[in-house]
């Protein structure tokens, strides 16, 4: 997974940073509100893990932003010394996915996270196949999707693009990930090829403006979505 992590204590912050690493996890650590505000405008989590008392906006403050701003549904989780049974609740009201309590606890830590990448379904296997969206079944195989009963070849690029896309259908995803998840690195170079690829994957797919089933659309100075179309809307003109 991608976290993003919201910590002001450095020590701690290296702490979860190595343990999440060597669980095979990214992650990106940000030392108070402002740098965490700031970095949801250009890339996209998998997790939150915020602490509740820091500089700028707090925690909770960064969760009802995730929640009600930007409408995201993947879990956070709270990581800090507040235990009170009042603001556990206030937390989970306001849509954490769990609680965990300072000084941190390496193993529970890591179980607890584990349970909500079970529970949530956030992860799919490397070879997830099959019909992803009613009319699209992809074939990890081959490398080729089949659009409403036609067969359309890809290359490896444009197969792992596709089915990003695809595995998150309505969920923005910013170009750095993109670029990150594809081609391995975040490179302003790579900006061009990866329009050029979402050019491709749209006309190949019949993904594009004037689709009446599904469109990759610009999620302006952010990155992309994919979404699917209601029956009533039609096409473009």
């Amino acid at each position: 997974m991608h976290i993003a992590l919201l910590e002001d204590e450095i020590s701690l912050s290296q702490e979860v940073m190595d343990l999440l690493s060597q669980a095979g996890h990214s992650v990106v650590h940000f030392a108070d509100g402002h740098q965490i505000m700031q970095g949801l405008r250009k890339d996209t989590f998998d997790l939150f893990v915020l602490d509740w008392q820091v500089t700028g906006p707090s925690g909770l403050d960064v969760l009802n932003h995730v929640r009600k701003v930007l409408k995201l549904t993947v879990p956070v989780v709270f990581l800090t010394s507040h235990s009170a049974e009042e603001q556990i609740v206030q937390a989970l009201t306001a849509g954490a996915d769990d609680y965990c309590s300072k000084p941190l606890r390496a193993f529970e830590f890591l179980a607890r996270l584990g349970a909500l990448q079970r529970r949530l379904s956030l992860t799919q296997p490397i070879d997830h196949d099959g019909e992803l969206l009613p009319g699209y079944v992809f074939d990890s195989i081959n490398r080729t999707v089949t659009v409403r009963g036609q067969l359309v070849s890809l290359t490896e690029k444009e197969y792992l693009l596709s089915r990003l896309f695809f595995l998150n259908v309505e969920r923005p995803i910013a170009r750095n990930r993109l670029m990150k998840d594809i081609w391995g690195h975040e490179e302003s170079t790579l900006s061009r090829t990866l329009d050029v690829h979402i050019s491709w994957i749209r006309r190949k797919l019949d993904i594009g403006a004037n689709s009446e089933l599904v469109r990759l659309v610009v999620v302006h100075g952010f990155g992309y979505r994919l979404m699917k179309i209601p029956p009533n809307m039609g096409a473009s003109p």
